[in-house]
This record gives C-alpha cells, sequence and structure tokens, in this order.
C-alpha cells in the first residue's frame, strides 16, 4: 500500500440506460456527480441485434429492429429529460449489439472512467443461465462500475 494518496480524477462518466427505474436512477447519480467533477456525462442504449429466422430480407423482417431502435431513441429522450432537469449537460449515444459487450468496448472507446448503471436484481435460477448485463459488465470493463439498485 503506497504511503502516499492517490487521487481518482474522473472526467468521463458513462451512462448505460434500458428505461427501467433503476436505469433512471443512475442518470440521476451520473448527474449529482458529473457537473461537481467536470466530467462529460454519455448516456448511453444499447440496441440488442435480432436474428431473423429467415433467409430472407424484406421490409417485414425490418419491422422488430425498426421498433427497438424507436424505443432506444425514446429510452435516450427520457433520460435526456432527467438530465436536463438536473442542470447536467449529456452527450447521448446509441449503439447496436450485445449490450454488454457494447457498453465495455463503448467504455473503452471512450476512456470512461466509471460506468453508471442500473441493476435489475435478476436473481436465482434465471440469473444462473441467463445472468444479467449488469454481471457482465461488472465482471469485464476495465473501469469501475456502479451499480445503483
Amino acid at each position: 500500500m503506497s504511503s502516499e494518496s492517490e487521487k481518482v480524477e474522473v472526467k468521463t462518466i458513462l451512462v448505460a440506460i434500458d428505461g427501467s427505474e433503476h436505469s433512471d436512477k443512475a442518470v440521476r447519480y451520473a448527474c449529482s456527480m458529473g457537473p461537481l467533477l467536470e466530467a462529460e456525462v454519455i448516456l448511453l442504449n444499447v440496441v440488442p441485434m435480432l436474428v431473423s429466422a429467415t433467409p430472407y430480407h424484406d421490409t417485414v423482417s425490418d419491422q422488430p429492429f425498426l421498433a427497438l431502435q424507436k424505443l432506444g431513441e425514446d429510452i435516450l429522450e427520457n433520460a435526456k429529460k432527467i438530465a436536463n432537469s438536473l442542470n447536467c449537460p449529456v452527450t447521448d449515444l446509441i449503439s447496436h449489439g450485445d449490450p454488454a459487450s457494447r457498453i465495455i468496448e463503448i467504455a473503452e472507446e471512450r476512456d470512461a472512467d466509471i460506468i453508471i448503471m442500473g441493476s435489475r436484481g435478476v436473481s436465482g435460477i434465471k440469473r444462473l443461465f441467463v445472468g444479467s448485463i449488469s454481471d457482465k459488465v461488472a465482471h469485464h470493463a476495465s473501469c469501475p462500475v456502479m451499480l445503483v439498485r
């Protein structure tokens, strides 16, 4: 252990949001910290990619993706309203793919000093088989992860 105290500098806060109540709380936490630290607050929603069971590509198969894209945009808009109500400037970002993987990748690309995200509290058998996005991010991210309940 070092005898000198090391100061941790937080310049970029990545907030992974999914529209849940816990996610909204994560936005509030980030907005309570970001301006005080003079840190950039980035709101990120990851739209999961659906794999079509048919080999044909047409407008019908695009509908689920377009619906998820619209939902992601709505989630970001709601999170921006929360941030604006707290006088917290934010950058919003939407991505596509596996949510846990994309959160980790974007945190690295943006040099995030911390990831803040909600925890839905998945437990029992479901967690054993599926795991949760927050668990995966917490175990594999290269920066600290704050889970908000």
